[in-house]
Formats: structure tokens, sequence, C-alpha cells
């Protein structure tokens, strides 16, 4: 078994009995979610789906005609649908895969005590792409749920963040990630993007904030430097603005405002991008 996707198995297991303190988190992303579906018979795709403590799916399917959920963890979706009564539901489609494409490789570069250049050099022309995932693309409205810090999390277990190039392989691993949603929205959909970026474990105070303090109080954390790797919130703005590649194919891009989730076990610090993609002339 691949030792980094145990770590996930792990997690999702350890998570599934959050859905009553993910109540908020979970109301949040779905709001977003409904408004961006636009006409009738709109399709959505959600990777890193998991256990769906921070979907509605009952909500989601008064907008939406077709929901498919994509992640690692097989077990997990298969409790998601059955937690939410929805394993007989039709228009709710599961897809099981790897979202880089590369984890196998990582878990090799996990086992060695020393990076292997060659197999570095492979995974990075790997992820110089989208992972297309085999799914049935393009959808009207695609959303990463709070999977790319896992996906971070995944680079870190494979290298160490002190390695001479775990920068070049954790940015690779966030640009995919960006390719393979933006590349799975047909022109004129939307996109969220949902990524949590720090937790109780290092922000104490987390949980004790005051709403009105909450934006300022984060705003502290991220001066001092205190998030999770790869995940700064204007890190993730930023991979859609100026000059980067995927700008030309995006517009109304906009942050929303902070919030929290509650675990049960930690609390996090969650943003929210939106965005469209333009649509063909």
């Amino acid at each position: 078994m691949n030792p980094l996707f145990e770590e996930e198995f792990r997690f999702n297991q350890a998570s599934r009995p959050s859905w009553e303190s993910s109540q908020q988190h979970r109301s949040t992303v779905t709001r977003y979610l409904k408004q961006l579906s636009s006409v009738q018979g709109d399709r959505l795709c959600v990777l890193g789906a998991g256990n769906c403590n921070d979907l509605d799916l009952n909500q989601l399917l008064q907008v939406y005609d077709e929901i498919h959920l994509v992640d690692l963890d097989e077990n997990a979706l298969e409790y998601a649908l059955e937690a939410q009564n929805l394993s007989e539901e039709s228009a709710v489609f599961c897809h099981t895969g790897d979202l880089t494409g590369v984890g196998e490789q990582l878990a090799e570069l996990s086992r060695k005590e020393d990076t292997t250049q060659s197999l570095l050099d492979e995974v990075l022309e790997e992820l110089s792409g989208s992972n297309p995932l085999e799914l049935p693309g393009p959808f009207d409205v695609v959303c990463s749920t709070c999977i790319l810090s896992q996906l971070v999390l995944q680079v870190i277990h494979a290298v160490g963040e002190t390695d001479p190039r775990f920068e070049e392989l954790m940015q690779a691993v966030r640009a995919q990630h960006y390719r393979t949603i933006v590349d799975l929205i047909t022109p004129g959909g939307s996109g969220l993007i949902v990524s949590d970026f720090v937790s109780s474990e290092s922000a104490g105070d987390l949980k004790q904030v005051p709403d009105f303090q909450f934006t300022q109080y984060l705003s502290q954390l991220l001066s001092s430097r205190n998030f999770f790797h790869g995940v700064h919130p204007g890190i993730l703005l930023a991979q859609l603005q100026g000059k980067s590649p995927l700008a030309r194919q995006v517009c109304n891009l906009e942050m929303l405002p902070p919030w929290r989730w509650d675990l049960g076990m930690r609390q996090y610090a969650v943003a929210g991008i939106r965005f469209e993609r333009i649509p063909e002339a």
C-alpha cells in the first residue's frame, strides 16, 4: 500500500464523525456552489470530495442535474453517499483516482534516504500538464474542496521541506492542480477553489477569536508566516492573476471572505476563490 495514500485514508477515517461540527463550513461551501449553478441541467464536479462533510449533496441536487465526486479514497465516497442517504441516487457519480497522477512516484521518493534526481525529473515532467483523471467532462462547475493542502502534504512526506528541490516540486503540484481544475470547466463555466490554510494546532486561538476580529487575526497569522506550506491565500489567488499561464483563461476572479471549519479534533481557517472560465469567442 502507498504510505502517502494511507495517510489520507487515515485522515478520512478519523474525520468521519465530524458531520455536525462541520455544519458552518458545509453550509458556506454548499451556498457558494448553489450560487454558481446558472441554468437547469448544470453538472458539478468536486475534486477531493472525501467523506463530503463539507458538501450537502441533497441541497446541491436541487440545482445540479449531475454531481461527480472525485477522490483517492473509494471507501470515503461510499461512506459519504450512505451517510447522506444517496447510495441509490442515479444523479451522483463517484470516481476514484490519484489527483496528481504521480502518487506512486512520490511514495517511491519517500522510501529513499536521498532524493533520486532522475525520478524527480520524471515526476516534474508528468506534473507539467493537467491530470485528465478520465472524467466525463467538461463540467459547468468544478470545485476543489480542501484537497490542495493534502496534495502539498504528500510532497512534504515524500521529500521533506529541506530538500533543495522541495519548492520546485510543491509548486509543480499546485500548478498542475489549477490546470486540472480549469481544463475540466466548460468555457463560460465556473470554478471554486476552497483551501484550508492554517489550523488550531499552530494557532491556538483560532476557535475563540470573535467573528469581527477574524480577518485581522488571520492577517497577523499570515504576516508571521503561520500557515500551511504552499497555500497562502494570496499565493493561491496569484495562480490565476497577472502574467500567470492561466490568467488568460479566467475572468471575474474573486477572493471570498475567510471562514472557519470546525473538524472536531481541530479547527481550520479556510479561503475560497471563485472565478469563471472565459467563454469561447
